[in-house]
């Protein structure tokens, strides 16, 4: 039984039941054939030396430089005008040859993009960080292959999906209290319980019964959560903090480890599959057995933006594809990764709280109409959702939209859509997803 399936059988059980299912459901992940395959290959390439390492990431590249080559028409196309074959290629600086993919190229390629060939597969949509939502088709085999990443990361720092119980802030509740998840042995709160100060009570009370070990999710909620645990006088050691989705200050990181008793790392990833970063001491490792990642100079000295070919996942190769983010490096030669996901931008809720960028993306196939899509707010608590258009809203499309953010923002923001024909840019014609009008109007 596969993940999707697995999903569909538990969404409708009551949360008591899960909870009782959850060694089953959890023994399906740790027995699939690809799941354990990927965890065997992570431990052995661990194992490797550097240029052991590099020689089979170079055969991973070429592999997947020949797959796409031979059944996606997008590429054969690219890599015919550019003179590359892949069949010949012995150094892997022949990537070079290839040109960038950007976001846009992606969204415009459609079905061409797509293999020729039969693979399983399901369709996931980008939260539209960068202003746009790209539709994603993803092999099904690629769910099982990044939970072996991500736990074996974890599993460098005690985790173990055969015992672990985990907190997570992200998402919304589905229920009054948490969502549980069998699959993970986790439950999830929404982090806009935690701009009520009222709804501690409930969250504690579910985080006792639960017993959690680990904390995962949005860096700002969780930071928000050891505040609320301060200000209660609530004590509770946990074993580690996994941030994920957004970027984190050192002072951030700093406040959740005193408070929390605890390390906290990162992994960095997006929807599309493409990187994987795991975050140690002295910063972030790109994972080489995950797929391959350039390094561009961008235009600011010492900084590069992240380009990434992807190995997990075959019906919808990105090649040299260019993210949103850069990178700087220690003298290590560890990244410190900076982009898009982290922004000082931030919206304001009714109880005054901020709302920063990971709690209000969206994965919605309404989105896949919409090019581009901003927040603006004039006052706290309300904001309006401007979107640029592809192709024109049903009133169905509208519902999905408005149905999903009122679900997760908990009452704390009243939202609003507008049809605009662009959304504002800042004085250097950069994007940001939101724009807070508050701070200029009590200027003003």
């Amino acid at each position: 039984m596969n993940a999707n399936r697995l999903k569909l059988v538990y969404e409708g059980l009551p949360k008591t039941i899960k909870k009782l299912l959850s060694p089953l459901f959890i023994r399906v992940i740790l027995n699939n054939k690809v799941y354990k395959k990927t965890l065997k290959e992570l431990k052995e390439f661990d194992e490797l030396n550097d240029a052991q390492k590099r020689a089979v990431q170079f055969e991973k590249l070429k592999e997947t430089l020949i797959e796409a080559y031979n059944n996606v028409p997008y590429y054969r196309k690219r890599f015919s005008e550019a003179g590359f074959n892949p069949e010949e290629m012995t150094d892997i600086s022949e990537m070079e040859k290839i040109p960038l993919l950007t976001k846009d190229d992606a969204i415009e390629a459609g079905a061409e993009i797509l293999s020729r060939k039969k693979i399983d597969c399901y369709e996931s949509v980008t939260g539209g960080s960068s202003g746009r939502a790209l539709k994603v088709v993803l092999d099904k085999d690629s769910i099982y292959k990044e939970r072996a990443f991500t736990n074996h990361f974890l599993g460098k720092y005690g985790y173990d999906l055969r015992n672990t119980r985990t907190l997570a802030f992200w998402g919304h509740n589905k229920d009054d209290d948490y969502y549980f998840s069998p699959l993970k042995n986790e439950i999830v709160i929404s982090p806009f319980k935690l701009f009520d100060e009222k709804s501690f009570p409930v969250v504690w009370k579910a985080v006792e019964e639960f017993k959690p070990d680990f904390i995962s999710g949005y860096p700002s909620a969780i930071y928000l959560f050891a505040q609320m645990m301060e200000r209660n006088g609530k004590k509770r050691k946990f074993k580690l903090v996994n941030f994920y989705a957004e970027n984190h200050t050192d002072e951030m990181k700093r406040y959740i480890e005193q408070t929390l008793q605890c390390k906290a790392v990162s992994n960095y990833g997006h929807t599309e599959r493409a990187v994987f970063a795991e975050e140690y001491e002295d910063g972030y490792l790109f994972n080489g057995l995950y797929g391959y990642t350039e390094f561009l100079p961008t235009e600011i000295e010492g900084e590069y933006k992240i380009c990434c070919t992807g190995f997990i996942s075959r019906k919808m190769p990105l090649i040299r594809y260019v993210t949103d983010d850069v990178v700087r490096f220690n003298e290590k030669g560890y990244a410190q990764i900076q982009g898009h996901k982290f922004s000082e931008v931030s919206l304001i809720s009714k109880s005054g709280s901020k709302i920063f960028k990971g709690a209000l993306t969206m994965h919605l196939d309404a989105f896949k109409k919409v090019k581009q899509y901003q927040y603006v707010q004039y006052e706290p608590g309300k904001a309006y959702l401007d979107l640029v258009l592809v192709e024109t809203l049903t009133e169905a499309d509208k519902e999905e939209i408005l149905g999903y953010l009122s679900r997760r923002v908990e009452n704390q923001l009243d939202i609003e859509l507008r049809i605009v024909d662009s959304v504002e840019l800042t004085k250097r014609g950069k994007y940001n997803w939101a724009v807070n009008k508050i701070a200029k109007r009590v200027e003003q």
